[in-house]
């Protein structure tokens, strides 16, 4: 009020009004005036909980909360957000695990149909976040990182690639462009948490690039994200949920013993499913972790108008299994120095050995 009088405008450009701090059970306030006796008796002050649980997690609960309406508030709420914590935490370390051997000046591949996904998931939440940041909207960062990271981070991306970073040979071009992958999403995916998670990402990029800091570091750029790749892997994860529930049914009346064991022929009149298994059959079968997977075209029924395939058939191969990668290859025998590989792992250790050498 005094700078309105005196200069005719406020002395703040913007101005973020927040609720008050609430007992998650009680609803009462939480402040200094009802505090000790006859008032609020349990812990509120920031030390308690940066010494119980680190001052990231009390950082990470601020982001989480919408602090513009009543902001609920109990011990038991950051107990429950050490699980959110180790998640992001523990997908910073797989990536890093991932990238010990990357060599950032090595000539890569045109990346996988998968890379291509992850990467314009990725430029989707660097949008997102970079608008939620302007807008001083913390929990929708909150929301896209750790759906980023949970979802399709964790349980698709690094679940399916990890047979080609550990099976293929070091230097196959799909494991460099996969390895180039992560490296970008390493990059972009610390410098969002920085904000947020400010120890954990110093450290986690201390890893990746010794003697520089996070946070001098600008944010990703924002771009239009591939939409044509997320389209087409809106059928094929459609088409990975139904063979799934195939594959489960199947283990359960005894067809099979483990996915990698089965035969699976899909049949489907999706153009964009044909289209892809015309020109990536392996990279489909590699998304589902299959050994032995066929396509063919043929129309639904009226009754499977929401399926992405008119029928699923699931059968035992007779295939041997490679003791390496565990996928069971016609191969598997026909090479009389490794008798129990297939062909990708005889190649992977072959050129071990005469690295070795």
């Amino acid at each position: 009020m005094t700078s309105v009088a005196l200069n005719g405008k406020a002395p703040y450009k913007t101005v973020l009004t927040h609720g008050f701090v609430v007992d998650v059970d009680t609803r009462q306030k939480i402040s200094k005036s009802n505090q000790g006796a006859g008032g609020y008796q349990k812990p509120t002050e920031a030390d308690h909980f940066v010494k119980t649980y680190g001052a990231d997690i009390v950082r990470l609960w601020a982001s989480s909360v919408q602090f513009t309406d009543d902001v609920p508030f109990s011990e038991e709420i950051f107990a429950r957000l050490t699980d959110t914590y180790r998640r992001i935490r523990n997908t910073l370390r797989i990536l890093l695990a991932n990238l010990s051997d990357y060599d950032a000046t090595a000539t890569v591949a045109e990346p996988t149909l998968i890379d291509r996904w992850i990467l314009a998931r990725l430029q989707e939440t660097v949008n997102t976040c970079r608008k939620a940041y302007e807008e001083l909207s913390f929990q929708k960062v909150y929301q896209a990182i750790n759906q980023f990271c949970a979802v399709e981070l964790s349980s698709i991306y690094v679940d399916v690639t990890k047979d080609r970073l550990y099976c293929d040979k070091v230097d196959s071009p799909r494991r460099l462009a996969t390895q180039a992958t992560m490296a970008k999403v390493f990059g972009d995916l610390v410098r969002l948490l920085a904000p947020i998670l400010a120890f954990t990402a110093e450290e986690a990029w201390g890893h990746y690039r010794p003697g520089s800091l996070v946070h001098l570091e600008l944010f990703p750029k924002e771009k239009a994200s591939d939409q044509e790749i997320l389209a087409q892997f809106e059928s094929l994860l459609h088409l990975r949920g139904e063979v799934s529930q195939a594959l489960e049914k199947a283990q359960r009346d005894g067809v099979i013993a483990n996915p990698l064991e089965a035969t699976v022929h899909v049949v489907t009149d999706d153009p964009v499913l044909l289209a892809a298994a015309r020109e990536r059959l392996p990279e489909i079968e590699e998304l589902l972790i299959l050994s032995n997977f066929t396509i063919t075209e043929g129309n639904k029924s009226s009754s499977t108008e929401k399926s992405a395939a008119a029928s699923i058939t699931i059968g035992k191969t007779e295939a041997a299994k490679c003791e390496r990668c565990w996928r069971h290859r016609e191969e598997v025998g026909a090479h009389a120095e490794h008798p129990t590989l297939c062909g990708r792992c005889v190649e992977a250790v072959e050129s071990l050995g005469s690295a070795t050498a």
